[in-house]
C-alpha cells in the first residue's frame, strides 16, 4: 500500500493528526504525516543513546512512536518517506516502549505497581514469563536479556516523558526524592544491560541537575539545543509551505484574507520557537488546530492543554522577581539542566515552552551564551493569564485588608473607597503582566481585578447573565448583607471620552434595558469606567464607579 504525502486539491485534503501520536494510526488512516524519517535516520546512524527535551505537544511522543515502527520493520508505513529506501529491512529488534506519563505516581507505591505491570505486559505480548517475586529493577533485567536470548535480536528502549513522574510531584520534596531513587535504579538496568541493547531515546521536558539519573545511563548524548537537530520536533518555515499551503488559504478565504495576510498571522502567533537560536519552528498542535477543516479563527489553542501544571505550582511558591517579557540571558550549562531546588525558574519556562532561544553568542571566556524571550503572540497572552492567576490571591488578600471601610462607604451609596483601590491595584500590577495597548481584551484583565474585589468582599458573582433584552456584565449578591447590585462596567481608550460620560453611558444602557426588572426589591446599580490614558509608548489606567438605587 502507498501512503500518499499530501492531497493537493483544497476541498479534499487529508484530515490533520490532531490528538494522535500513533505513527500507525496516522500512516494507515491516511492522516498527513510530515516527514522527520531524515532526522531519525542520521541519529540511529550516529549513535546509541540520546536524549530530547521538548514542550508537552510538541511531536516527541510521535517521534517516538516512528522509531518504535522503524525498528519493528514495518516497512509497508514507511513508503514514500525519506528513510525507506535507506533503511535495512532485513534487520529486524526487540522495542521496549515506556510512556512514563500514562503511569500513577501519587505514590512510590503507585508508581512501581504501574512500572512492574507495564513490564509484565510486555513480557506477556511477547511469549516471556516473568517472576511475580523478584524486583522492579530485576523483572526489567530480566526482560531485556529474555527478549535477546529468544530471538537473538538486541533491545532498542524508547522513554517518553522520563520526568513525568518527577514533574507531577515537583512541589513535595520527599517525594520527588523518593521517585528519583526508584527511577535511579530502574534506569540503571540500561546500563548493567548494555551489551544487549541497540539504541536508547529518552524524551522529557527537563533535564534535571544533581539526580544521577543519567549518570544511570553513560551520560545520553543531549542533542536539545544541537543546531542539527533544532528542527526535530516542531512544523519548520520549509515544512509548512511544502505540507500546510492549502491549510492555510483554505482559513485564508474563511477569514476574508489573502494567503500572505493569514500567513503572516499564523508567523505572529504560533511560530518563533528556537533551540539554536537560528532556525525557527511553528508549534505543531496550534497551528495544526488553527489550520483543521473545522476551524474557522486564530487562536489561542496550545495553552489548553499544553501548559504543565508543575510549572504553575512552582511559580505560585514563589516570589515572581523576573521581567520574563524583557531578553534574558543564560549560560548553555544554566539552560540545559533544571534543579527544582534553586530559585531559578529561567531553564523550566525555557523547556516548557514559556521562553525560547532568541540569540545564541560566545562571550570573551569563550563560554556559549543564550538570550531567550517569548516565542509568539499565543505564548505571550497566555504566560499573563497564567501570571496573573498568580496575583489573584495577592490582590484579594489586599483587598480584604481594606473591607471593612470599602462596605462602609459601599453601604452610603458611595464608591469613592472602591474607585481608590481599583485604581491602586491596577497601577500597581507589573507592567509586563498588563496587555499591550493594541490588545482589544483588555477589558478581560480589568474585569479579573473587578471580581477579584467582589470576592474579598464575600460576594456570590454572576457574569454575563442572559435576560430578556441582553446581558448583564455582573451581578454582586451577599446574602448576609443583603446586598444585590447590578453592574455595568464601561471601557474606553478614546482620549476625547471622560469617565463621568461613561459612568452615564452604563446608567443609561441599565435603565433602558431595565435589566433590575429580573430581582425584587433591594437593588443597587453600580456603574464603573476605566479609562485608558496614552503616555509616551505605555498607558494609565483611570477608574471611577458610582452606586444609585433603584427608584
Amino acid at each position: 500500500m502507498t501512503y500518499l504525502k499530501v492531497i493537493s486539491m483544497k476541498n479534499d485534503l487529508q484530515n490533520l493528526p490532531l490528538g494522535i501520536a500513533s505513527f500507525e494510526d496516522i500512516r494507515k488512516d491516511n492522516y498527513l504525516y510530515i516527514d522527520k524519517t531524515k532526522y531519525i535516520y542520521d541519529i540511529i546512524s550516529s549513535g546509541k543513546t540520546y536524549f530530547l527535551s521538548r514542550p508537552r505537544r510538541f511531536g516527541k511522543s510521535l517521534l517516538l512512536s516512528t522509531m518504535e515502527n522503524l525498528f519493528l520493520g514495518k516497512k509497508e508505513l514507511f513508503e514514500e518517506l525519506y528513510i525507506y529506501d535507506k533503511w535495512d529491512w532485513n534487520e529486524s529488534y526487540n522495542v521496549i516502549y515506556l510512556d512514563m506519563s500514562e503511569l500513577e505516581n501519587n505514590s512510590v507505591e503507585e508508581l512501581e505497581m504501574d512500572l512492574t505491570d507495564t513490564i509484565e505486559r510486555i513480557a506477556k505480548l511477547n511469549n516471556i514469563i516473568i517472576d511475580e517475586k523478584i524486583s522492579l529493577k530485576k523483572k526489567f533485567s530480566n526482560l531485556i536479556v529474555d527478549l535477546y536470548e529468544n530471538t537473538g535480536n538486541n533491545v532498542v528502549v524508547l522513554i517518553d516523558e522520563y520526568d513525568a513522574p518527577i514533574l507531577d510531584n515537583i512541589t513535595n520534596e520527599t517525594l520527588v526524592k523518593n521517585i528519583r531513587r526508584t527511577l535511579q535504579s530502574f534506569y540503571n538496568v540500561l546500563k548493567t544491560k548494555d551489551k544487549y541493547i541497540e539504541f536508547i531515546f529518552i524524551t522529557g521536558i527537563s533535564k534535571f541537575a544533581h539526580t544521577s539519573i543519567f549518570s544511570k545511563l553513560n551520560n545520553p548524548t543531549d542533542i536539545t539545543l544541537s543546531n542539527k537537530y533544532s528542527t526535530i520536533c516542531g512544523i519548520s518555515h520549509t515544512e509548512l509551505e511544502e505540507y500546510l499551503h492549502d491549510y492555510i488559504g483554505n482559513l485564508a478565504e474563511k477569514n476574508d484574507m489573502n494567503y500572505d495576510e493569514c500567513l503572516g498571522e499564523i508567523n505572529r502567533w504560533y511560530d518563533g520557537y528556537s533551540w539554536d537560536g537560528e532556525k525557527r519552528v511553528f508549534n505543531p498542535q496550534s497551528t495544526l488546530s488553527a489550520i483543521s477543516k473545522n476551524n474557522t479563527n486564530i487562536s489561542n489553542f496550545w495553552f489548553e492543554t499544553g501548559t504543565p501544571k508543575f510549572l504553575v505550582e512552582i511559580l505560585k511558591n514563589r516570589a515572581i522577581q523576573i521581567d520574563y517579557f524583557k531578553p534574558i540571558t543564560l549560560t548553555e550549562s544554566e539552560l540545559r539542566q533544571y534543579d527544582p531546588s534553586s530559585s531559578k525558574d529561567v531553564p523550566l519556562l525555557f523547556q516548557s515552552g514559556y521562553l525560547t532561544i532568541k540569540e545564541k553568542y560566545v562571550d570573551n571566556n569563550n563560554i556559549i551564551n543564550y538570550i531567550l524571550g517569548i516565542p509568539n503572540f499565543e505564548v505571550e497572552i497566555g504566560f499573563k493569564d497564567n501570571l496573573l492567576e498568580l496575583y489573584e490571591e495577592k490582590i484579594e488578600n489586599r483587598f480584604k485588608k481594606s473591607k471593612e471601610s470599602v462596605w462602609e462607604d459601599f453601604i452610603n451609596g458611595n464608591c469613592e473607597e472602591l474607585s481608590k483601590r481599583l485604581r491602586a491595584f491596577i497601577s500597581g500590577l507589573p507592567y509586563y503582566l498588563r496587555l499591550s495597548k493594541d490588545n482589544k481584551e483588555k477589558w478581560k484583565f480589568y474585569s479579573l481585578v473587578f471580581t477579584t474585589w467582589a470576592r474579598a468582599m464575600d460576594f456570590e458573582i454572576t457574569e454575563e447573565k442572559a435576560i430578556e433584552d441582553g446581558r448583564i456584565d455582573f451581578i454582586l449578591e451577599n446574602i448576609e448583607k443583603e446586598q444585590i447590585i447590578i453592574v455595568e462596567m464601561k471601557y474606553t481608550e478614546d482620549q476625547r471620552k471622560t469617565l463621568d460620560t461613561l459612568i452615564n453611558e452604563a446608567f443609561k444602557q441599565i435603565e433602558k434595558k431595565k435589566y433590575y426588572w429580573a430581582f425584587e426589591d433591594n437593588i443597587k446599580l453600580m456603574a464603573i469606567a476605566l479609562k485608558d490614558e496614552y503616555i509616551d509608548d505605555g498607558f494609565i489606567t483611570d477608574v471611577k464607579c458610582k452606586i444609585k438605587k433603584v427608584l
